[in-house]
């Protein structure tokens, strides 16, 4: 089942061996069967080893991790798929679509996924590894029921298809999810969306302090993986950086943290020349916007903000704010109104959930995880029980 690419996706032939509106059980033993055998196969792949995310994805799919997903959702067995979803994935995250996929399997669905238009090595080992398993002639009816394509970013024809699919999941930016919006729908299309988010990390000076070598090591490296991977791109990428503790605890935490990751950094990225300029252009603006001197710290090519007033400005590739907080509840004074993750170091979510909720105010995340989890995509996101919304429950009494 080779990638449609956009000139064979506008023919329109291949859609001769999809099955359109297709729907199953809600998990049905079959889609879980073939996610177990897709776990098995990227996990023993030696190329697949090499690429975090796609590791995280095979883990994702594991026999285990499903049954804790549908064991969570009630009345399972009266559920089925709506039908046909098509997924819009985001062009600068490599495996989401593939997240996005095995959601809308598992809700019941048929699935036709538009993939990232950028390239990645891990989107097409994916791909490869998917169509490896379906070979198999007991997945015959996921593969007709499953499409890869690709397609220019205003194509018709995938307007069409939008406007008789049964669901659409749209994974992008706001201007993104305004455009799908507004397309035709059939009236009871299901739609799902996950616009702009930011993202931030919460660490506890004295606890990263009291760390071993090897341990502070290992949490910048996990650090590393929420937020180098995709060049800071993703909405669960920390752009602030909340630092709990006194001030003397706090800059040398600093110190140790960044110096830290800097090796880890010089020996697996770089920032390309454009994305430099960028960088620079970014800090220029935040200046205008604020209206006074930022101070910058530029150490191991990160760049590094203390001002509250760059709150809610882009900040990316490698650009952090770090606010000082004494106590978990501050950090609710200065989480943005489209903030998404808050990760956590050296302080357990659930410590943090229970500083966020003081005084009866409501956190303004929808995820509290460990650092190191910020990219790890659930079957809750953005505050949406997704296979709930993805299937649909039929009433018996």
């Amino acid at each position: 089942m080779p990638i449609i690419d956009a000139q064979s996706f506008e023919t329109g032939q291949w859609r001769a061996g999809f099955e359109f509106g297709g729907a199953a059980a809600f998990a049905d033993d079959g889609i879980q069967q073939f996610l177990n055998a897709l776990s098995r196969a990227i996990l023993a792949d030696k190329e697949a080893r090499g690429h975090p995310d796609l590791a995280t994805f095979g883990y994702f799919c594991r026999k285990a991790n499903l049954a804790r997903a549908i064991a969570d959702l009630p009345s399972a067995s009266s559920r089925f798929g709506w039908g046909t979803l098509v997924h819009i994935a985001p062009s600068n995250i490599p495996l989401n679509f593939a997240f996005s996929l095995v959601i809308g399997l598992l809700a019941g669905n048929s699935n036709i996924v538009r993939l990232p238009s950028r390239h990645f090595a891990q989107t097409g080992l994916c791909v490869t590894l998917i169509d490896r398993v379906l070979a198999d002639p007991n997945f015959a009816t996921i593969a007709r029921r499953t499409r890869f394509v690709q397609t220019g970013r205003d194509s018709a024809v995938l307007d069409e298809l939008i406007s008789q699919a049964q669901g659409l999941v749209v994974w992008g930016g706001d201007s993104t999810v305004r455009r799908f919006r507004a397309l035709p729908k059939s009236p009871r299309c299901v739609e799902v969306y996950f616009p702009d988010r930011v993202s931030s990390l919460l660490v506890d000076a004295a606890c990263y302090l009291a760390m071993s070598e090897d341990d502070a090591r290992l949490n910048a490296r996990r650090f590393f993986n929420d937020t180098f991977l995709v060049d800071q791109n993703a909405c669960s990428s920390p752009t602030t950086v909340f630092w709990l503790g006194d001030q003397a605890d706090i800059t040398r935490a600093q110190e140790r943290f960044w110096s830290l990751l800097a090796p880890i950094l010089g020996a697996e990225y770089s920032i390309d020349p454009v994305a430099r300029i960028n960088r620079d252009l970014d800090i220029f603006r935040d200046v205008i916007t604020v209206g006074h001197a930022l101070k910058l710290t530029t150490e191991y090519d990160i760049w590094r903000l203390d001002d509250p007033d760059v709150l809610g400005l882009p900040l990316r590739f490698g650009t952090f704010l770090e606010l000082p907080v004494t106590q978990v509840a501050q950090v609710l004074d200065f989480l943005r109104p489209n903030e998404q993750t808050l990760t956590t170091l050296g302080v357990a979510p659930e410590e943090v959930f229970r500083g966020l909720t003081v005084d009866g105010r409501i956190p303004g995340v929808d995820r509290i995880v460990p650092v190191g989890g910020a990219l790890d995509i659930a079957f809750n996101w953005d505050g949406k029980e997704l296979l709930s919304i993805l299937s649909r429950r039929v009433q018996t009494s």
